[in-house]
């Protein structure tokens, strides 16, 4: 079983307009809700690919229902504390000029000690059962700082392999204690390790990090294991959507980490997953037969022995 954690889920709302217009009335033409936040993504595209998943959320109000519907009907089985307050809400503004895209972040319903307590205690109750954990994304207002750095701790006492996909002083502090695997990608790696070059980058994260997968867009993927770099990438003819593809990889990464596949497959498998999820217009998911496709498309361009 893969264990997605999520703690900040959302529902993700594209706004299609003809033109967006500040400090005026800008008129919605269509409307499309999904499903979001990493985890939730890793989760569905997981899911997807066949794997037996757990996802582990703060389910708030209604919006927490609806979100929990959304996953129960892929199969997903919830796990996590119920809140009063509702779940997040993010907007993307779809136009056909240079506002496209604009987006609108809530910040997530406000967690107290006693909530987040909760969450571990779930956490703790479930990872037992976990092949893989996979962790992700923001925390909701009142957790605290060190709350990756703690489930971390929890899954080296398990002896669980984890990937941790985060950022900021969470992400600083779960570093420092040492996770089986992160994905990261290059303006997250840069501001941390004042590089821009992918190999350095790699080369300057501890080796006591088993994997790391540090993804530079169109570039494609770096991936580091046993002490091997492969580059892997694929141009595609078409882009519906880039949203979630870094998820999707990391939904890849954690299939790869639960079968023991060795560096070249799982470049292959993740990179293919980030790259379907692009082909298709649904925000943040991929679909089975296309990864199937691009996992033989994938360009190997360079595997290097540190």
């Amino acid at each position: 079983m893969i264990l997605a954690v999520c703690p900040n889920p959302s529902v993700d709302t594209y706004l299609y307009m003809d033109a967006f217009h500040l400090k005026m009335s800008s008129r919605v033409t269509n409307k499309q809700r999904y499903a979001g936040g990493k985890g939730i993504h890793i989760a569905l595209a997981a899911a997807e690919l066949g794997e037996e998943v757990r996802l582990l959320c703060f389910w708030g109000g209604e919006t927490g229902k609806w979100l929990k519907q959304q996953c129960e009907e892929h199969h997903i089985q919830c796990v996590g504390p119920h809140l009063s307050d509702d779940n997040r809400s993010c907007y993307t503004i779809k136009t056909p000029e240079e506002n496209d895209d604009t987006e609108i972040l809530e910040k997530g319903p406000e967690i107290t000690d006693n909530d987040y307590k909760e969450f571990m205690d779930v956490f703790q109750q479930n990872i037992s059962q976990a092949h893989i954990v996979s962790m992700s994304g923001s925390w909701p207002p009142g957790a605290p700082d060190a709350a990756y750095a703690e489930m971390i701790n929890i899954c080296h006492q398990e002896e669980t392999p984890h990937i941790l996909d985060a950022t900021g002083i969470k992400m600083q502090m779960a570093l420092q204690q040492n996770p089986y695997g992160i994905h990261i990608n290059m303006q997250e790696a840069m501001e941390l390790y004042d590089s821009n070059e992918p190999e350095n980058i790699l080369n300057s994260i501890p080796e006591s990090i088993h994997l790391v997968a540090l993804t530079a867009g169109k570039e494609g993927l770096y991936l580091r294991m046993n002490k091997k770099i492969i580059h892997s990438n694929i141009v595609l003819p078409q882009i519906h959507s880039a949203v979630g593809s870094g998820d999707c990889l990391t939904a890849g990464l954690s299939i790869a980490l639960k079968h023991k596949l060795p560096i070249e497959e799982t470049a292959r498998l993740s990179t293919a997953c980030g790259a379907a999820n692009c082909l298709r217009k649904e925000l943040g998911m991929l679909y089975r037969k296309d990864v199937e496709k691009l996992k033989n498309e994938i360009e190997i361009l360079n595997f290097i022995d540190e």
